[in-house]
């Protein structure tokens, strides 16, 4: 028995010392393949230096080997293999890899001795394993992936499984071969499978941080990622992002509006809504512009202590390493260490998105609305007139109206296609579209006039309109007194001046003196006025309906007209040839015998008792003014009678009353009976504070349970209104109101059962 126990420790021993001799060569192969391997440091790149360590894992042993080394197929280099002509090279083709003597990373090899099915297919790649290999799987999986490489490896159809089984041999080229003057290939390559492949997401995690290595690797400069809604990549930032803000930090430099977006955007737990995706563009200038406000110096912060490293595992399994980043003197701060800002920058992107819900709606219903008016009425102040969200079209086209000019004098039709509405010819616009032009023109800082929000008249679809260079569009107090008397002067003028039917340049010149020597007006209002003169004096059909009206007014309120005429004449202490003139027109129009013009010059005014005082050593030429009937004395430059000043603005603002009831529309037509409902009875002051159309179409809303959208938009458009303007106003009405949205947007547009209520006592309270 002795000697067999003998034989079995001799045995044993054998065996242990064979499994240390395995061993040993196992370690220095790895060694071997730590020392040549693409992920030790490499010298020479200024931008990066690289130190790791690669682990190898247990594969398959080959069955033989005997076999030639295998090798790599250089791009543009056709083999035939299995049955098929693969043109276009980039995969390993042979035996045993070298270096890899138990067969490690053999999983990228396209194997020859191993057979491929002579018909067949697995397209979805059904049979693979997890992490395939060429020898793996079954033989008709094997001519599926030669299939695939021969005819263009762009078939998005395909199983994911033999995309990562090409992707391996890429991987490896690049990272142990370090096969320098393939990388720009091999990028490229990588780039264009992550084009047709990365909708998933494994593959997109692993192809963006072979890319992230890949630039590392060829010592490229660091620079910032261009931002994209996609940008986050998996688990954690990508290393291009980390790259350039550690760089910021190393630095001490702080983040502009771009990079904090960027920041956030990578940030693998931020996750943006579809307002957001949809309308990346517009994002990214109103963060720019809240960022800005916010951080007027940019974004400062401290770099944290930790340090950036690349953790690089391959998507084949067969390696990995890691490695440490610098800039070529210091190693980089890791930002993925900081956390501190990161929920006030997510509370502003959140809000930013929610601005932009209403465009984005509008936009997913309707893509080509993008640029139109409508749609820039969906969107924050704060991108109103950027081309991004406009469109530059339209911007173009309202400038080439201008010319080199600050004024446009242009018919209303051609403002329109400038706009992109339609409007019907010969028809007035509705009052809630004119009001929406002018907000438009207001954002981008031009004034028009006619326009109904200061008093004018509604625009025509034939008509004339002036558009005027203007911050902010020239806005007036159209209440304020001293506005209102001197838009009433500028009616009577204007009048007067088209009484003949031939209106002449000195007439308008005088209009526009008239209008800047009026007491109480700033250069805006004085603007406002000259261009609203303008639009009347140019659109004469309209002007002629306006004195016709007048003529038709009873006596007395003619009477007040030329009362208030002379009254503003006389304010200055004498009449002149010009404006002698203007009142004799004046008085024609309201159908008096001229010569009743002197009679009221030298009475002074019809209303007034006493004369205007004037120093008659300096009286202007023309119709001589009584002088008062008090004793005379030296009086020295013009004397004003202040109190008597005031009674006759009062008279003029008193009179513009009566001058709206000619200059004002008339009422819109009511609403299609289809449109509008029973009790709505015409009634444009149904919900106050709303025009005609608005209250219709809440009307409707109300007198139901909702309504579709598409029957909604129907009903808008026989309102003529914008559906999505018409639904911001009236909740804008509602906000004001109540403190809360009326009309609610989901499968239908409906009120809350809450407010329905207090609407329709709102509604009787009328």
């Amino acid at each position: 028995m002795e000697w067999l126990l003998i034989i079995a420790a001799l045995i044993g021993w054998l065996i242990y010392r064979g499994s240390r001799t395995r061993k040993a060569n196992a370690r220095a192969a790895a060694e071997r393949s730590t020392s040549s391997g693409i992920l030790r440091e490499r010298k020479g790149y200024s931008a990066i230096q690289a130190v790791s360590k690669v682990r190898t894992f247990n594969a398959r042993s080959p069955t033989s080997h005997s076999r030639a080394p295998a090798r790599w197929v250089a791009k543009g280099e056709a083999v035939k293999v299995g049955g098929f002509t693969v043109p276009g090279g980039m995969f390993y083709l042979g035996g045993i890899l070298p270096g890899q003597s138990n067969g490690s990373c053999g999983n990228c090899v396209v194997d020859p001795e191993a057979k491929a099915a002579s018909s067949g297919e697995d397209r979805e790649g059904r049979t693979m394993p997890y992490w395939p290999s060429y020898q793996s799987i079954s033989p008709v999986a094997r001519r599926t992936f030669l299939s695939w490489l021969a005819s263009g490896r762009d078939d998005p159809s395909i199983g994911i499984g033999y995309v990562f089984l090409y992707f391996y041999g890429l991987e490896r080229r690049m990272f142990v071969d370090q096969a320098k003057q393939d990388s720009p290939a091999l990028i490229a390559e990588v780039r264009r499978l992550l084009a047709v492949y990365g909708d998933n997401g494994s593959f997109r995690g692993y192809a963006s941080k072979f890319l992230d290595a890949a630039e590392l690797v060829k010592g490229a400069e660091i620079f910032r990622p261009a931002l994209r809604p996609d940008i986050r990549n998996g688990y954690e930032m990508p290393l291009s992002v980390r790259l350039h803000l550690g760089k910021k930090l190393a630095a001490k430099q702080p983040l502009d509006d771009t990079d904090a977006l960027l920041w956030l955007l990578s940030l693998p737990d931020t996750y943006l809504r579809t307002p957001a995706n949809r309308c990346f563009d517009e994002l990214t200038e109103l963060w720019a512009s809240r960022f800005t406000a916010r951080y007027p110096d940019g974004l400062k912060l401290n770099a944290p202590k930790t340090r950036l490293k690349l953790d690089y595992r391959a998507a084949s399994g067969g390696f990995e390493g890691r490695i440490d980043i610098s800039d070529g003197t210091v190693s980089l701060p890791d930002i993925a260490a900081i956390s501190a800002p990161l929920d006030g920058l997510r509370d502003m992107l959140n809000a930013c998105t929610e601005e932009l819900a209403p465009y984005s709606r509008l936009l997913g219903r309707n893509p080509a609305a993008k640029g139109t008016i409508e749609a820039t009425f969906l969107l924050p102040p704060e991108l109103l007139a950027s081309p991004t969200a406009m469109g530059t079209a339209l911007l173009t086209r309202i400038e080439q109206m201008f010319g080199d000019r600050k004024v446009a004098g242009v018919r209303v039709t051609q403002l329109a296609k400038a706009l992109s509405l339609d409007v019907e010819a010969g028809g007035k616009l509705p009052s809630g579209l004119c009001n929406q032009i002018g907000a438009f023109l207001d954002r981008i800082d031009v004034g028009m006039e006619p326009d109904r929000r200061y008093g004018s008249r509604n625009l025509k679809a034939d008509g004339y309109v002036l558009l005027f260079r203007a911050p902010g569009g020239a806005k007036v107090d159209a209440d304020a007194p001293a506005y209102v008397a001197a838009k009433a002067m500028v009616d009577v003028a204007v009048l007067a001046a088209a009484a003949d039917g031939n209106i002449e340049a000195t007439e308008y010149e005088s209009i526009k003196a008239e209008i800047r020597a009026m007491p109480g007006l700033g250069g805006i209002e004085r603007a406002r006025l000259i261009a609203y003169a303008s639009t009347l004096l140019k659109d004469a059909p309209g002007q002629q309906g306006a004195l016709n009206k007048m003529k038709q007014l009873a006596k007395p309120a003619r009477e007040a007209v030329a009362r208030s005429a002379t009254a503003a004449i006389l304010a200055d202490g004498h009449a002149g040839p010009d404006e002698v003139k203007f009142l004799e027109r004046l008085y024609r129009t309201l159908g008096f015998p001229a010569e009743g013009v002197y009679a009221t010059l030298h009475r002074g005014s019809v209303v007034i008792d006493e004369p205007v005082a004037v120093a008659s050593e300096q009286r202007a030429p023309g119709i001589r003014i009584p002088p008062p009937p008090v004793e005379a004395g030296p009086v020295q430059g013009v004397k004003i009678d202040h109190d008597r000043l005031e009674r006759l603005r009062s008279e003029t603002a008193a009179v513009s009353d009566l001058l709206a009831g000619i200059f004002v529309e008339e009422p819109p037509a009511p609403a299609p009976e289809q449109v509008a409902p029973a009790d709505v009875g015409g009634n444009v002051t149904r919900f106050p504070g709303l025009d005609a159309a608005h209250s219709a179409l809440l009307g409707r809303l109300l007198a139901g349970d909702g309504l579709d959208r598409a029957e909604l938009d129907d009903i808008a458009k026989d309102l003529r209104l914008l559906p999505d303007g018409a639904i911001e106003r009236i909740n804008d009405w509602g906000f004001d109101r109540f403190d809360e949205a009326l009309i609610e947007e989901d499968d239908r547009v409906t009120i809350p059962d809450h407010l329905r209520e207090a609407l329709r006592e709102v509604e009787a309270a009328e």
